[in-house]
C-alpha cells in the first residue's frame, strides 16, 4: 500500500511540474488601465487646461513602447453639426519624467504617441501624464455656463479599473449643478458620484469599465464669468441653419440648367420606329456601308463582307484549302472582271491585286489625261492586267496589301457617311455634365458643416452613384466603339464607384469625428441627382430622325434574314428562295452577323439545285457535291466562310506584331536601376 501511495505522490508532482512548464503565463497580469484621473482647470478667458494621469500595466502585447491617446478634433453642437476644435499639447511625462512623444493628426483625430520607438518596455506599471489646452469647449446658456467633458473617451482597447475627474471652476465660482455618466457611447447610466466642493467639482466612477466604456462629466457654474462671444447675426444664424440646403439647391439649379440647355440644343429625341420585315438591303446600301452605319464604326467584318460581295459579282473567287481538321488556308483569285464593282470595292481590288509598280499605272493615266492621242490608244484594263497578280494568299505574307485595302475601305466609308447624320453620341455634353454634377457633390460634401454625415450619406446613395458612373461609362464606350453593353458597363461602374466613394468618404472623414450618422436629405439629394443624370445621358445618346428610321430598316432586314419561315413575318410577297438570292444577300448576312441562319435557311435549296458556286472553290464542298452533299453540309461550308474566312482576313489585315523588346513598359527595369521596395507587392503594418 505504501508503495502505491508513493507512486501516486510522484505522479502528482510530475503533473504539477508539467503544468508549470506548459502554462508559463499562468498568473501573469493582463494589460489594462489601472487608474485614469483627469484634472481640468477652466480659465476666465474660456481656455481649459487638462492634465490626464493614466496609469497602465504593460505586458508587451499591445503596450510595447508606450501608449497613444486619441482625441477628436471636432464635437457636435446642439444642432448635431460638427464644430472643429483643436488642442495644444503642453507636456508629456512618464513616471514623473519628461517623455518622448510625437503628434499626428489623422482621420479627424489628434494622436499623441508616447514612448521611444527604439526602447521596448519591461513588463510592469507605468504612470503617464498628458497636459494639453483647448479653447471653445465651454457651453453658454441663458442661466449658466457649462463644461461638458468626455473624460476617458469610449474607444480604449483596455479595460479601466478606476476613473475619476476634478474640474476647477473659473475664479472663485461655486458650482451650480453637476452630473456624470458611465458606460458605452450613448448610455445614460450613472455608476458614478458627483461631489460639489465649491470651486472644485469632483467625479468618481463606482465600477470598472470594460473595453468601449468610459466616464463623461458636466459641471455648470454662474454665467458671465467667461466672456461670451457676441450673438450671431440673423444672416449667420440663417447660414448656420440652412447652409447645407443652400449648397444643395444651388447645385440642383446649376445641374438642371445645364441639362435643360443641352437637351434643348439637341432637340426632341425621335420616337423609336417599328421594325417591318423587308427582304431588300436598306436603301441599297453596300454590305460594308450597312455594317458601318449599323455598328456606327468600322469593323473587319465590313472588309470580309466586301470581299465576298466582290466574289459573288465575279470580280474574284475565293479558294479554300483544308490543312487539317481545324484550319483552312484561303486565297483570292483575280478574275479580271471589275465592271460591276462599286468604287469602294474597286479600291480594294486594286490594293490587293495590283503590283507594287502600280505607281507607274498612275503616272501613265496622268499623262493620258493631258494627251488626247495617248488617251485614245491607251487600254487601262490591259495595263492593269499586266501589273496585277493572278492569285494572292490571305495570310501574313501579304499583310501590307490587306492592311492597305482595309484602311482604304475605312477611309472610303468615312468619306461617304457621317455618323452624326444618323446618331448623336454627345459624349462631350455627357462627360461635362458628369464633371459638373460631381463637382457639385464634392463642394456640397466639403463645404457642409456636417461633412462626415454628408459623406456617409454619399455612401448610402451608392447604388445611384453607380448608375451615374455607368451612364458616363456608356457614353465613353459608345464614343470609342459605337456599342455598349449595359451589363459590362454596370459592373465596371461598381468597381469605379467603390474607389470613388471610398476616396470621398476617407477625405471627408479626415475632418470629423467617428460619430457619423446618415443625413437623409443628403441621401435624397445624391440619389435624385444621380438618377436624373442617368436619365439625361440616356436621353442625350440618341438617333437622329433619319437614324431612327434607318435602324428600324436594319432590324426589319435582319428579321427576314434570320427567320427560316417567311410566312411568320407576315410579308405579303416574300421572294422565292433561289441560289441567286442566296448569293446576292450572303455578304449582307455576314455584315449583320447572321450568316449561320442565312446558310441554314438555304441548305435544302442549294441541294435541290445541285448548287456549284463559281466564286467559291472548296475542295471538300466540291467532293461533297459529287457524292451527294446534304443541306446541312452546304450550311456548314458557307457558315465556315463567314467565320473562318473572316478570321483569316482579319489576321492578314492586322498590323504586324513586332518582336522587338524596345517598346515602353508599365514598370521600371529592376536590372537597370532597381531599389529596395521597388517592383510589385509591398505593404506592411504593426502596433506601438
Amino acid at each position: 500500500m505504501m508503495m502505491y501511495i508513493n507512486k501516486m505522490k510522484k505522479l502528482f508532482y510530475i503533473l504539477l511540474i508539467a503544468l508549470f512548464f506548459c502554462l508559463p503565463s499562468y498568473g501573469q497580469q493582463s494589460e489594462r488601465i489601472i487608474r485614469f484621473h483627469s484634472d481640468i482647470a477652466i480659465d476666465t478667458d474660456g481656455r481649459i487646461e487638462v492634465a490626464e494621469h493614466i496609469k497602465v500595466y504593460a505586458a508587451g502585447k499591445e503596450i510595447k513602447r508606450g501608449i497613444y491617446r486619441k482625441i477628436p478634433l471636432s464635437r457636435k453642437n446642439n444642432k448635431g453639426k460638427s464644430v472643429p476644435v483643436d488642442y495644444n499639447v503642453l507636456a508629456v511625462k512618464c513616471n514623473g519624467a519628461d517623455s518622448k512623444y510625437r503628434i499626428e493628426r489623422e482621420s479627424g483625430n489628434l494622436f499623441i504617441y508616447i514612448g521611444d520607438a527604439d526602447v521596448l518596455l519591461k513588463a510592469g506599471e507605468y504612470d503617464y501624464t498628458i497636459v494639453y489646452e483647448s479653447y471653445g469647449q465651454i457651453g453658454f446658456f441663458d442661466d449658466f455656463d457649462e463644461l461638458y467633458w468626455n473624460v476617458t473617451g469610449n474607444e480604449w482597447s483596455f479595460p479601466i479599473e478606476k476613473a475619476s475627474a476634478a474640474i476647477t471652476l473659473p475664479g472663485n465660482a461655486k458650482g451650480i449643478k453637476a452630473a456624470c455618466y458611465t458606460g458605452v457611447k450613448g448610455s445614460t447610466e450613472r455608476a458614478c458620484t458627483a461631489d460639489n466642493r465649491g470651486n472644485i467639482q469632483a467625479f468618481t466612477a463606482t465600477r470598472q469599465f470594460d473595453v468601449g466604456e468610459g466616464l463623461t462629466v458636466a459641471a455648470a457654474f454662474p454665467r458671465d464669468l467667461i466672456s461670451r462671444p457676441p450673438p450671431p447675426s440673423e444672416a449667420e444664424m440663417f447660414w448656420d441653419e440652412y447652409s447645407d440646403t443652400v449648397f444643395g439647391w444651388t447645385g440642383v439649379l446649376i445641374c438642371m440648367l445645364y441639362f435643360y440647355l443641352t437637351m434643348k440644343k439637341e432637340g426632341k429625341k425621335p420616337r423609336k420606329q417599328i421594325a417591318i420585315p423587308t427582304f431588300k438591303p436598306p436603301r441599297n446600301l453596300s454590305p460594308a456601308s450597312l455594317i458601318y452605319l449599323n455598328k456606327r464604326k468600322f469593323e473587319n467584318s465590313a472588309f470580309t463582307a466586301s470581299l465576298v460581295n466582290m466574289a459573288v459579282k465575279g470580280s474574284i473567287s475565293i479558294k479554300c484549302e483544308k490543312k487539317n481538321k481545324w484550319t483552312s488556308e484561303y486565297s483570292l483569285v483575280n478574275k479580271m472582271n471589275t465592271e460591276q464593282l462599286i468604287p469602294e470595292e474597286q479600291e480594294i481590288h486594286d490594293a490587293i491585286f495590283t503590283d507594287n509598280d502600280s505607281s507607274a499605272l498612275d503616272k501613265i493615266r496622268e499623262l493620258a489625261e493631258n494627251n488626247p492621242d495617248l488617251k485614245a490608244n491607251l487600254n487601262i484594263e490591259e495595263l492593269r492586267s499586266q501589273l496585277s497578280e493572278p492569285e494572292v494568299k490571305v495570310d501574313d505574307t501579304n499583310n501590307e496589301k490587306f492592311m492597305n485595302a482595309s484602311q482604304g475601305l475605312r477611309t472610303n466609308l468615312g468619306k461617304q457617311w457621317k455618323i452624326e447624320d444618323f446618331f448623336h453620341e454627345n459624349f462631350g455634353y455627357n462627360f461635362l455634365g458628369f464633371l459638373i454634377l460631381n463637382a457639385v457633390f464634392m463642394l456640397y460634401i466639403f463645404l457642409s458643416s456636417a461633412s462626415g454625415d454628408v459623406a456617409y450619406s454619399f455612401f448610402a446613395a451608392s447604388f445611384f452613384i453607380v448608375l451615374q458612373i455607368e451612364a458616363v461609362i456608356s457614353a465613353i464606350l459608345i464614343s470609342s466603339d459605337g456599342r455598349n453593353s449595359f451589363a459590362s458597363s454596370f459592373f465596371s461602374a461598381c468597381f469605379l464607384a467603390f474607389f470613388y466613394i471610398g476616396i470621398v468618404f476617407g477625405i471627408a472623414t479626415d475632418f470629423i469625428t467617428d460619430d457619423i450618422q446618415v443625413h437623409l436629405p443628403s441621401v435624397l439629394f445624391f440619389s435624385a441627382m444621380s438618377l436624373i443624370y442617368f436619365i439625361y445621358v440616356r436621353r442625350m445618346i440618341r438617333y437622329t430622325e433619319d437614324g431612327a428610321k434607318l435602324a428600324a430598316e436594319f432590324e426589319g432586314f435582319k428579321m427576314y434574314m434570320k427567320t427560316a419561315e417567311e410566312h411568320r413575318l407576315n410579308m405579303l410577297m416574300p421572294p422565292e428562295r433561289t441560289p441567286e438570292l442566296f448569293e446576292k444577300l450572303l455578304p449582307y448576312a455576314i455584315a449583320l452577323g447572321v450568316s449561320n441562319e442565312w446558310c441554314k435557311k438555304f441548305g435544302d435549296v442549294l441541294e435541290k439545285f445541285n448548287y456549284r458556286p463559281q466564286w467559291y472553290n472548296d475542295d471538300n464542298l466540291t467532293a461533297g457535291i459529287a457524292t451527294g452533299i446534304t443541306a446541312a453540309a452546304f450550311a456548314d461550308a458557307f457558315t465556315n466562310l463567314g467565320s473562318s474566312f473572316s478570321s483569316s482576313v482579319g489576321s492578314a489585315s492586322a498590323p504586324p506584331v513586332s518582336s522587338s523588346s524596345s517598346g515602353s513598359s508599365d514598370w521600371d527595369s529592376g536590372s537597370d536601376s532597381g531599389d529596395s521596395g521597388g517592383g510589385g507587392g509591398g505593404g506592411g503594418g504593426g502596433g506601438w
